[in-house]
């Protein structure tokens, strides 16, 4: 026998019984179901090692069986409807495969200028666990795109923690016609808000909720949200599900949509500019919105019910146009701002004119519309108090009649502990100054919005004798509606049992609904023509 062939024979042999044992001592045998992420074990599932180039099927049960492998190796599982998952090796796997969405494919993979339309009924999507866990449907880079549901169309998301739909660095995008939510037994059920108001101050609220909660938690002091992390943020930090999140993007038009948060943000936007939601309802959020570095948003005509907090706005120009408020199921009225200024009060029929006077005022919120049935009676109804009488000519939208001064007073203060803002009566000169609309109006309107009574006021000339709904007349130049006409309106402050009361009501002529006029009245009198509307500033 030649050296040669005996070396070869004992390297052989050393494979055969050596190392060949080892190799096979290293192998494990891999088997498993693989199943519905809801439930159900799911056939025909094809499973693949990346390195070891094999593969098995499961059966109709959902099980397979790949025998014995290298463990080092990466499984890839794939099933048509259903997202691809990759997988470290065990002995025992139940993998479970998340569906996919064809409407969100469609919205993942939209072209420049298309438009997807949604179907009738409820689709129901998870975050693409191989892209970002952290969103559903993303635009990305995009232009030109419609996302138009069909009537009772929605988008419900299966995952708490996640963003419904991503707009990210895109133009021209309009969603319309669609519900989103969050799928309800996902629901976030960890988020625990605490309100301290019984705190002496902030930094005694922030260290009794630090103490209380510890970190990661919210907090409600004085009607705003904070987390016990660092107070100078928004709890949005802390809450990374946003609904509809817009980020770097510009001409976004959100029409006759309806969100529902499930205590994450209903709406995002950042460094975004020139968003436009109307017709729309933003509903049961941690936030309703929350804009952060945006220009020329207008959030026009919608419903914004029943969110922890309305609106957190980090350097944003916000315009809030006509919307219907609701705070812990009670309608609150919407709030207009009042710049600061000074208007000159030159009265030029006198000759030579008088030295000028001036209006002024500091700036201050106040409501848009005078308080009304619909929103009283909500006060009524959470304080046990008797409903006052519409004098039969219907509730609603109607401002609010048959109430005394006391009555205004206690719908301020308990809005004030709804909202976690001073809500009070505004001054005389608070509310001139408003009516003649602050600086941009100035003085030369007999009332507020115009000079011909009937276009901007409900008076003795068109109100068929008595109250109408409000805000179907002319608004003045800050979108403040029935400052003249409609009804009286209480002003603050009470001198010797009197009170001063301004604008008119649905009985006068031209006469009492000028914005310069005045009426006087004992305290405790109330009529068919008097109600109120409320001023707004920070605790």
């Amino acid at each position: 026998m030649s050296r040669k062939y005996y070396i070869n024979i004992v390297i052989l042999g050393f494979y055969t019984l050596v190392i060949t044992p080892i190799y096979s001592i290293n192998k494990i045998s891999v088997s498993g179901t693989v199943e519905h992420i809801e439930g159900g074990l799911l056939g025909e599932a094809q499973l693949t090692l990346m390195r070891q180039k094999k593969s098995a099927t499961t059966n109709r049960f959902g099980e397979f069986d790949l025998g014995k492998v290298f463990p080092n190796d990466t499984l890839l599982v794939k099933l048509d409807g259903f997202q691809h998952r990759y997988l470290m090796l065990d002995s025992e796997m139940k993998i479970k495969l998340y569906p996919k969405s064809k409407i969100q494919d469609l919205i993942n993979n939209a072209r420049n200028g298309e438009t997807i339309t949604i179907p009738s009924g409820i689709h129901y999507i998870y975050p693409d666990f191989n892209i970002d866990s952290t969103v559903g449907m993303t635009i990305n880079y995009k232009t030109d795109i419609t996302i138009m549901g069909n009537k009772g169309s929605e988008i419900r998301l299966k995952w708490t923690n996640a963003d419904i739909i991503y707009i990210h660095e895109s133009n021209n995008i309009t969603i319309k016609n669609l519900t989103l939510g969050y799928y309800v037994p996902y629901k976030n059920s960890d988020i625990i808000i605490t309100t301290i108001d019984s705190a002496k101050n902030f930094d005694n609220a922030f260290g009794i909720a630090r103490r209380q909660l510890g970190k990661n938690s919210i907090f409600k002091y004085k009607g705003k949200l904070y987390h016990t992390n660092n107070f100078k943020e928004p709890v949005g930090n802390i809450i990374p599900g946003k609904a509809v999140n817009i980020y770097n993007s510009y001409d976004v038009y959100i029409d006759s949509i309806r969100i529902f948060g499930e205590n994450n943000i209903c709406m995002n936007a950042k460094n975004s500019r020139n968003i436009q939601i109307l017709n729309s309802e933003v509903n049961e959020g941690l936030y309703g919105f929350v804009f952060n570095k945006c220009s020329n948003i207008k959030i026009d005509n919608s419903l914004i019910a029943d969110n922890s907090e309305i609106l957190y706005n980090k350097k944003a120009q916000i315009d809030l146009i006509e919307n219907t408020i609701k705070i812990a199921g009670n309608y609150v009225p919407e709030f207009v701002l009042v710049n600061g200024g000074s208007i000159e009060m030159l009265d030029e029929s006198i000759i030579p004119p008088p030295k000028p006077i001036y209006l002024s005022a500091k700036s201050f919120n106040i409501s848009r519309t005078e308080i009304t049935f619909k929103q009283f009676d909500a006060f009524c109804i959470s304080t046990n108090r008797e409903l006052p009488d519409d004098s039969e000519w219907g509730r609603g939208d109607r401002p609010v009649i048959n109430i005394k001064y006391e009555d205004a007073q206690a719908y301020c203060n308990w809005l004030t502990g709804l909202l976690g803002k001073s809500i009070k009566l505004p001054s005389v000169d608070e509310w001139e100054y408003a009516a003649r609309g602050g600086t941009i109006g100035g003085d030369d309107k007999l009332y507020s919005g115009g000079n011909n009574i009937e276009d901007v006021s409900w008076c003795k000339f068109n109100s068929n004798d008595r109250s109408q709904p409000v805000g179907l007349k002319i608004a003045n130049e800050l979108g403040i509606y029935d400052m003249s006409g409609n009804v009286y309106e209480f002003c603050s402050g009470i001198q010797d049992s009197m009170i001063i009361l301004k604008g008119g009501s649905w009985a006068n002529s031209g006469v009492g609904c000028r914005v310069s006029d005045h009426v006087v009245s004992k305290v405790d009198f109330w009529d068919d023509n008097i109600g109120f509307r409320c001023i707004e500033s920070e605790l």
